[in-house]
């Protein structure tokens, strides 16, 4: 395989990839603005970009991480005897990237923190004294099909009485007082949502997580397999010379 054959290859899959990351920040953005109650969403991606950090400072950091790299891609796709240490850099740093990604854990911190916030908006929901939050959960629940926290029982408890209702946005069919009376109702998850919003919301990273990431791989794949045979020629070339 001719070095400027393998070169090019290698920019285009990074140039691919560098396309994902953009459809991964847009996508993240929006399961953002489909859940009000979350003003920072970027540490719930932790597994694909790692780090508890703001989305203004993560956005920067690939900026500047990218650009360069993105040049170095470029020479070497261009230039007809590309130096061997910039080209092993660039492998470097992707390998050194996706392992980054597979292997960074949430911070339980940022969840413990959404977690209560979340749990404290639904004991003062009240269409009367609190209808900001009130708006918002009904947002959160029609747009991620969810109902609560971690399930639609999170409704049914509060410090100083014990609820029968759910908000009618938790309906699979919203309507007025739809909601009324759901404690206790046989085939509930025929009426209304059951799944917390939680959970489906940490599933649909999840999903964009697998697909990042296969796509990701599988277009590294494609060089790295060019450049272990490249290196493989090499050997049989020195082999050849001894002997």
């Amino acid at each position: 395989m001719k070095p400027k054959l393998l070169s090019i290859l290698f920019a285009l899959a990074y140039a691919a990839s560098v396309f994902l990351t953009i459809a991964l920040v847009y996508s993240v953005e929006r399961l953002r603005n489909s859940t009000p109650f979350v003003k920072d969403i970027m540490f719930l991606t932790l597994p694909l970009i790692g780090g508890s950090l703001s989305s203004y400072v993560f956005y920067s950091i690939l900026l500047f991480t990218l650009a360069p790299v993105s040049v170095i891609g470029c020479l070497i796709a261009f230039l007809k005897s590309p130096p061997r240490n910039l080209v092993n850099s660039f492998y470097t740093f992707h390998l050194v990237f996706g392992i980054i990604l597979l292997f960074m854990q949430d911070q339980s911190a940022n969840r413990f923190d959404l977690e209560l916030e979340l749990i404290e908006s639904i004991m003062q929901y009240d269409r009367t004294y609190n209808k900001e939050d009130a708006n918002k959960w009904d947002m959160t629940h029609h747009n991620l099909k969810c109902c609560g926290y971690d399930n639609y029982e999170d409704w049914f408890v509060t410090p100083n009485e014990r609820r029968t209702d759910v908000p009618d946005s938790c309906c699979l069919k919203p309507m007025k007082r739809c909601g009324k009376g759901a404690f206790g109702k046989d085939r509930i998850e025929e009426k209304i949502y059951t799944r917390g919003c939680y959970p489906v919301l940490c599933d649909q990273i999840r999903n964009i997580r697998l697909i990042y990431l296969s796509v990701v791989f599988i277009l590294l794949a494609i060089p790295s397999v060019m450049f272990v045979r490249r290196i493989r020629s090499w050997m049989l070339a020195m082999r050849r010379q001894r002997d």
